[in-house]
């Protein structure tokens, strides 16, 4: 017994002894094949870096910082890049290019067993899906897509006005940073499937999905980074293990809401409408395909279109000239009669100055930060540094997008001016580079473009033409933390009626 005790010891110490050599051994292979590329020491051996990056809520500043330390090129992990040059970022991205998405995106599947049009790595499959979902998107099969989007602005109008609206002698702050995620909430839903959520009219989070999220998103992004552990999570032999997303408290309860209207849809009595939902089973979507590009609208459509709003916002708060400049412009479009009430989306497409301040917020504070890696079969050189096969290659759009050479000396600041009256090549240019965060011009350009642009071009003015806001506390003006998205709250501002 203790010979044969001693040998299973022996055996078992032997096991590991292997393992151990060859995790080393891996890990050496790793550092050797990227040892030219420069970046921060500890992230040449281990994934630490990358992953408490991802964790700390400062990732997009991080990666930024390591653009600016260690050239355009720089190395996060033992095959990881990160990329900030707009230009060959924009090759990769190409439509032809040899690159494919990595097996980060795995990790965005909200159902372990089916991908969704942002988390499929085929790209065969991912072009015949995004050509059902297109039509849909971009609004073309969706009868009252402007109107829609005008009744949930006025919905967040409505909910200022009536709970939140500040006088000489009555003192109601409100966290701006929650009433706009309820306000791209009810838009999302109201799109997708035909009625809002009903955020903006309960004025809460309702069934704690938004606290949810916040809470499970920066692990599910951090999960994403490591492929073994995203492998053994969403295999089928562990989903006893794993909790099932649709029975979470918060997104199981929005995930009930939207399945039980994409199972209208379906059957002896379907139900037949002209929203995004309708026209997803018009082209071909089954039902299961429907229910995960439903969680995806809602998840990705509302938190990226709440950033850009609070953010742009919270710029026009704390630049004074930029604040009554934009007004200006609203008053005399108001005046002259070029801009109807609901504005419309083409109104505000000809107001300069509120398209200057819709790009400069964009540029200045991207609400679509994920890595979003690429990975190429074969070996690439991407700014002139080789980048050997299977290394993933994100992005740094803050990099890029506060370019000296792109934006002018002054990129770091909110300056709507620099678009406005200049060369016209050079307008192409610092669109084509903002436009990136839409991965406009690529394969994977964002479905949510459309929409996105609407809102944008819709809230500002209907806000601005009624209310001024004043942040409470402009020293600390919110609470914001990254996690691919931005997590945002504590924006608390006074909302008063404006004297016209």
């Amino acid at each position: 017994m203790q010979l044969l005790h001693h040998l299973t010891s022996t055996a078992g110490l032997t096991g590991l002894a292997i393992v151990v050599y060859y995790l080393i051994a891996q890990r050496v292979r790793d550092y050797h094949r990227t040892r030219h590329i420069p970046g921060p020491f500890w992230a040449g051996w281990t994934d630490l870096w990358i992953i408490r990056a991802q964790l700390s809520g400062r990732m997009c500043f991080m990666l930024a910082d390591v653009n600016e330390k260690y050239g355009p090129i720089a190395k996060i992990a033992p095959k990881w890049v990160v990329c900030g040059d707009g230009a060959e970022l924009r090759r990769i991205w190409g439509v032809r290019s040899a690159w494919q998405r990595s097996p980060w995106y795995k990790g965005l599947r909200f159902d372990r067993n089916l991908d969704n049009a942002f988390s499929t790595l085929d790209d065969q499959v991912h072009e015949t899906l995004r050509a059902k979902l297109m039509p849909g998107y971009g609004g073309k099969d969706v009868d009252d897509l402007h109107e829609q989007i005008d009744k949930q602005v006025a919905g967040l109008v409505t909910l200022l006005e009536t709970k939140y609206l500040s006088t000489k002698t009555d003192f109601k702050p409100v966290d701006l940073a929650r009433k706009v995620q309820y306000f791209t909430l009810d838009v999302i839903s109201a799109l997708a499937f035909g009625k809002e959520l009903g955020y903006l009219a309960a004025d809460k989070d309702l069934y704690d999905y938004i606290k949810t999220t916040e809470s499970t998103l920066p692990i599910m992004l951090a999960t994403a980074l490591i492929p073994w552990l995203l492998d053994m999570i969403q295999s089928p032999k562990l989903k006893w293990l794993v909790p099932d997303v649709r029975n979470m408290a918060g997104i199981g309860s929005v995930l009930g809401v939207a399945h039980s209207a994409v199972a209208e849809r379906f059957g002896a009595k379907a139900v037949v409408k002209q929203d995004m939902l309708g026209s997803f089973v018009a082209h071909g979507l089954t039902r299961q395909e429907a229910e995960a590009e439903t969680v995806v609208q809602i998840i990705a459509g509302s938190d990226t279109s709440a950033t850009a709003i609070r953010s742009t916002l919270l710029f026009i708060m704390t630049n004074p000239l930029v604040y009554r400049r934009l007004q200006a412009e609203i008053d005399e479009g108001i005046k002259e009669g070029r801009i109807s009430s609901p504005i419309t989306d083409a109104e505000a497409r000809n107001l300069p100055y509120l398209q200057a301040v819709i790009r400069e917020g964009l540029r200045l504070w991207p609400p679509a930060t994920a890595v979003l890696p690429k990975i190429s079969t074969k070996d690439q050189v991407v700014c002139g540094v080789h980048i050997p096969a299977g290394t993933h290659v994100a992005w740094a759009p803050f990099s890029f997008l506060r370019s000296k050479e792109t934006f002018g000396p002054d990129a770091d600041l909110f300056k709507p001016e620099r678009w406005l009256d200049i060369d016209p090549a050079k307008y192409r240019a610092m669109d084509q580079t903002v436009m990136m965060e839409f991965a406009s011009g690529s394969r994977w350009e964002c479905l949510g473009k459309t929409v996105a642009q609407i809102e944008l071009n819709k809230t500002y003015v209907e806000l601005l033409r009624r209310f001024d806001f004043t942040l409470v506390d402009p020293t600390n003006p919110w609470k914001s933390y990254n996690a691919a998205v931005f997590i945002q709250s504590d924006m608390n501002v006074i909302v008063t009626r404006r004297e016209t």
